[in-house]
């Protein structure tokens, strides 16, 4: 961040600067030759020079070096507005990007509050009905690309942005804003643990999220472990867990007799304080070539919702995966929200 005031600083004042620095060390040249101490006054004059040229070259330097202005943004279902409030401080104290936020609201439209994204309509997390999901999500994308909009003028498209985002936010929708986002902005996700932030996908490349494996990580476990056994059908419902406590249930899906079924596991919880894009590139690598075999794709989820994110940005091409949501009250999976939506018009273009 200070090297972005640092430029603003040049570019708007490099005139004065050289001109302070030519007039101040002229003057003083000057009054050492009428006092008699032209060798002084030729020195002062030369280090006057010396210094003229070292702001010029520092300037292009300068001009050279990019650091993308972070975009803290916190999607939450907490309807309450002083308690979201109280989270996105807290998170972006602990993130170290308060800052951020207040230059942001110095050079752009955007002011601090308009940075954390509420469902405030109506959530979506009970409703069996597709719409109702797609309502939400399109909710939640208008806010976030009207941050995008906003934040796209002068100094910050020079620098570029890099989204710092806290997606507390319900699984099918993490994913289907990951979707939509796909690798068209550089991202930073972050998970919250303990009442503690921590950054565990840093994607200033996004597409590292899919370029291969990482030896880093052992590959997910896979069930049945020899596929060969699955039975001939149309549609795939993918199980995806990331996760400690939940095992896969093949039969918690409300149409698992009509399918194949399959579950990609990581049976623990990730370290936070570690990187978990290998995790992601495992499971991406893994599932790809399983999910081309069929016609529907059905994708249930038992994962932190930044990794949801993640997923979503990874599978955000693949228009014939539908994202599911586990129904605690009738303990089952349904899908909600098919990525095909996203296709029609695709954000962030």
């Amino acid at each position: 961040m200070w090297l972005l005031q640092l430029k603003r600083l040049m570019v708007e004042r490099d005139i004065l600067i050289g001109l302070l620095i030519f007039g101040i060390f002229a003057m003083l040249a000057d009054l050492l030759g009428d006092i008699g101490q032209r060798d002084l006054a030729a020195k002062v004059r030369l280090f006057g020079l010396l210094l003229l040229i070292g702001l010029v070259i520092f300037e292009l330097v300068l001009r050279k070096k990019r650091e993308p202005f972070a975009v803290p943004i916190m999607f939450t279902e907490i309807t309450d507005r002083q308690k979201s409030r109280n989270m996105f401080n807290s998170y972006i104290q602990a993130a170290k990007l308060s800052r951020s936020a207040n230059i942001l609201e110095k050079l752009t439209q955007v002011k601090v509050h308009d940075l954390i994204i509420r469902l405030d309509r109506r959530n979506p997390r009970d409703s069996h009905y597709p719409q109702e999901w797609s309502d939400a999500w399109a909710e939640l994308l208008r806010e976030w690309q009207e941050i995008d909009r906003e934040s796209i003028e002068e100094p910050l498209t020079t620098e570029g942005r890099c989204y710092h985002i806290f997606p507390n936010i319900i699984l099918p929708l993490a994913f289907a804003l990951g979707a939509s986002v796909n690798f068209r902005r550089s991202l930073v996700l972050y998970h919250s643990q303990d009442e503690q932030y921590y950054n565990v996908f840093d994607l200033h490349n996004p597409r590292e999220i899919i370029q291969g494996g990482d030896s880093t990580v052992k590959p997910p476990e896979l069930l049945p472990s020899n596929l060969d056994t699955l039975p001939i059908k149309d549609k795939l419902i993918l199980h995806i867990i990331i996760s400690a406590r939940h095992p896969e249930n093949f039969q918690a899906h409300v149409d698992y007799q009509n399918a194949a079924n399959v579950a990609l596991s990581y049976r623990f919880d990730p370290n936070p304080t570690t990187n978990w894009i290998p995790y992601v590139k495992q499971i991406f690598q893994q599932a790809k070539p399983l999910i081309a075999q069929y016609r529907e794709v059905e994708i249930c989820l038992i994962c932190p919702s930044v990794v949801a994110f993640a997923l979503g940005m990874a599978f955000s091409r693949t228009p014939h995966l539908t994202v599911c949501h586990w129904f605690g009250s009738s303990k089952e999976y349904r899908p909600v929200f098919p990525l095909s939506q996203i296709e029609h018009q695709l954000p962030f273009s």
